[in-house]
């Protein structure tokens, strides 16, 4: 795979499952949730038949939480081990980049804040009443084919550069449309299946660091 030059680059990296080891959503929703039903929902929302919006609605909707259990929840969100060094990399030659994320604006803050990481960040929010959350999508978009939460094409659109292209790096359904207007994608799980159906170009990735020393090759030379 030809990578463009740092010059010509931007990087949009997904939050949950990507720059953390596990997905943050999924854990809460597992152990949070007054029964199994978010179960059903789950597999409507894999299987294409509702959009990620409906889906983490209907999830969050059966989460109970107190505060002090969401802020030590929060606390233990472990980053990939790669992070940091991809984000050293991107700095050293001042490449532009962005969390683009289905996840919550709230977490993803307090964690990068926990590892005093300056990052543009874009994402869905919360809105908390006692032990419940409703789910706020500020960057949803009526014109977003995925019917997702966040449509993270229109956010690429309004926070990147036209004349740099775009190195989309996630794991999860939803970067699946993000993954289709990028030109250049690293990938894994659910996302590295799905463009595996689509017979899309794409290099796999395990942690960041694979990321990292990819680009580090090209860019060195």
């Amino acid at each position: 795979m030809q990578l463009p030059s740092p010059e010509q680059s931007q990087v949009w990296l997904d939050f949950d499952g990507t720059i953390t080891r596990r997905d943050l959503l999924d854990d809460l929703i597992l152990r949070y949730s007054v029964d199994d039903s978010w179960k059903q929902i789950e597999r409507l929302w894999q299987a294409g038949e509702i959009g990620s919006r409906q889906c983490l609605e209907g999830q969050f909707a059966l989460v109970r939480i107190s505060d002090a259990d969401l802020k030590k929840f929060v606390s233990e969100v472990e980053l990939d081990p790669g992070l940091l060094p991809l984000l050293e990399l991107l700095d050293k030659f001042s490449v532009p980049r962005a969390i683009v994320s289905d996840g919550i604006d709230q977490f993803i803050r307090q964690t990068m804040q926990r590892h005093n990481i300056d990052i543009p960040i874009r994402s869905n929010a919360i809105e908390r009443t006692g032990l419940e959350m409703k789910l706020l999508c500020p960057h949803n978009s009526h014109k977003c084919v995925s019917a997702a939460a966040h449509c993270k094409c229109s956010s690429m659109t309004a926070l990147g550069k036209a004349q740099r292209r775009s190195i989309y790096v996630g794991d999860g359904r939803s970067d699946l449309c993000p993954a289709r207007q990028s030109q250049i994608v690293f990938a894994k799980g659910n996302l590295a299946q799905s463009l595996s159906i689509e017979n899309r170009p794409f290099q796999r990735f395990t942690t960041l660091l694979d990321v990292k020393d990819a680009l580090e090759r090209q860019w060195a030379r």
